[in-house]
């Protein structure tokens, strides 16, 4: 029977997490803490897969109780916190139903429940359990280090019957913890730290050697895709995990190595605003001007730690650096009072690039990404203008996703090109400025760091000829060397 009826509703909190992760045993970070899913290309916390399809599944068990044998998901999208999510069913039929987990009109997660075993999954060999490890610290390691993987975890010894009753009830509360100790294996063990969690095929019920116990090991890996398949077995249930090895977060270049490819001090004297100069490209740039012996004002908006990181790499290398919290969404002559003057900006303001969508154009978002790269950049260099002869120099990154046009970054190209529009206007018809924009290629950034097969290019190959430009602009008359 074919169906669109929306069965259950809800959203999770940050305590919701802790409260799953109880009862897990999944402390990823990932799920739990802003400032390294900040460093993450979605951004921001996601609740866990299975924390999402326990609930969906016990909803859908509520209204229509049946004995499941076999349990698959795919979680196709991340649900983040705080983020209404609803459970809708496609099929039911008296053997099986499929549902899905539907957040902002995109389909998160796809879950199918049936009666029957699967056929291929009652066919494997069940995994000898050993000794359960005790995992505090989600493991953290290479792509190359998963292949061979193998282990036991403990489930958990919480209750899992208040949260998830109706489950509790058809699979057995020994698989239950079972079922959400599969994101202690992704999360924590295998592939750990840095994991992606994006599918399952279980089946319940089986004759299992040891309660209280899952064992786990890979059986394929895919390094073009950084996947993996990890068989488990134990506690009621067997079968296979689907998960992504994400790239760890990139490290852009040091002090050190900027410094071997600038010669003498060009940039000395000049003071330059980095707006949004706490990583990635604003951190290439603020490293280069001060090894430039410039003296870079980087900025922030949340990442404060950040920012005193990359001051403190400054300064111990014997370079100048200020930080200074600054917001592009708010008014920015108020946030600029005290700043005194500067010879150039950078501007790397920006909203999260690779955003969820369901449509191919989402106005919403348009808006979003105009407020930064339009309105915000706008706001910034009528607050910078001053009197008198010299002209501030100013750099503005648009993108080649303007040209390319990927499906999912309709959006962010369109407001980009709005940059550049505004940038010719304000270079036309304002005086004291000069901007510079460029069209950059994908870098290797926390927002570009991906399980795909995309390249991306260095950040200081791209930035190094773009700086010396825009500090040229700055200071028409060349500076003697140091």
């Amino acid at each position: 029977m074919m169906t669109d009826e929306q069965l259950a509703s809800r959203s999770f909190s940050l305590n919701d997490q802790i409260a799953f992760a109880r009862l897990s045993w999944d402390w990823n970070p990932m799920h739990l803490d802003e400032a390294f899913a900040r460093r993450t290309q979605v951004g921001t916390p996601v609740v866990h897969g299975i924390h999402n399809l326990a609930w969906a599944a016990d909803a859908v068990l509520f209204r229509f109780p049946f004995k499941v044998a076999n349990i698959r998901a795919r979680f196709l999208q991340p649900l983040y916190l705080n983020e209404l999510a609803s459970v809708r069913i496609r099929d039911r039929s008296d053997r099986q139903v499929e549902f899905e987990v539907v957040a902002a009109n995109t389909v998160v997660a796809l879950i199918r429940l049936s009666s029957e075993p699967g056929k291929a999954l009652a066919r494997s060999t069940l995994l000898a359990p050993s000794v359960p490890a005790q995992i505090s610290q989600p493991a953290d390691l290479r792509f190359d280090e998963l292949a061979d993987q193998t282990g036991t975890v403990a489930t958990g010894d919480g209750d899992v019957q208040s949260p998830f009753p109706a489950l509790s009830e058809t699979i057995g509360i020994a698989a239950v913890k079972a079922l959400l100790a599969t994101s202690q294996i992704v999360g924590m063990a295998c592939p750990g730290l840095h994991s992606l969690f994006s599918g399952l095929n279980v089946n319940c019920a089986l004759d299992t050697e040891r309660d209280g116990a899952l064992a786990y090991a890979v059986k394929k890996v895919d390094a073009r895709f950084r996947s993996l398949q990890i068989d488990v077995s134990g506690s009621g249930i067997a079968g296979r995990l689907d998960a992504f090895a994400r790239p760890t977060p990139p490290s852009q270049s040091s002090m050190t190595e900027i410094s071997l490819h600038v010669a003498g001090s060009p940039f000395a004297g000049q003071r330059s605003l980095i707006v949004g100069g706490s990583r990635g490209l604003g951190e290439v740039t603020a490293k280069i001007v001060a090894a430039g012996g410039g003296r870079p004002l980087i900025t922030y908006r949340d990442g404060q730690h950040e920012a005193e990181r990359v001051s403190a790499e400054i300064l111990g290398a014997g370079g100048h650096c200020e930080i200074l919290r600054y917001d592009a969404l708010m008014p920015a002559s108020e946030q600029l009072q005290q700043l005194g003057a500067v010879d150039s900006c950078y501007y790397f303001a920006t909203a999260k690039i690779f955003q969820r969508k369901s449509a191919l154009y989402e106005p919403d978002k348009l808006r979003t990404f105009m407020r930064f790269y339009a309105d915000g950049f706008f706001d910034l260099c009528t607050a910078l203008v001053h009197d008198g002869p010299a002209k501030l120099a100013l750099f503005y990154p648009s993108t080649v996703a303007i040209d390319e046009g990927v499906r999912t970054t309709a959006e962010y190209a369109m407001a980009k090109m709005a940059g550049e529009i505004l940038a010719k206007y304000l270079n036309e018809f304002t005086s004291n400025i000069h901007i510079i924009s460029r069209r950059l290629p994908r870098i290797l950034t926390d927002q570009t760091a991906t399980v795909g097969v995309a390249s991306a290019d260095n950040a200081l190959d791209v930035m190094l000829p773009i700086v010396y430009e825009v500090q040229r602009t700055a200071r028409p008359e060349p500076a003697p060397r140091g």
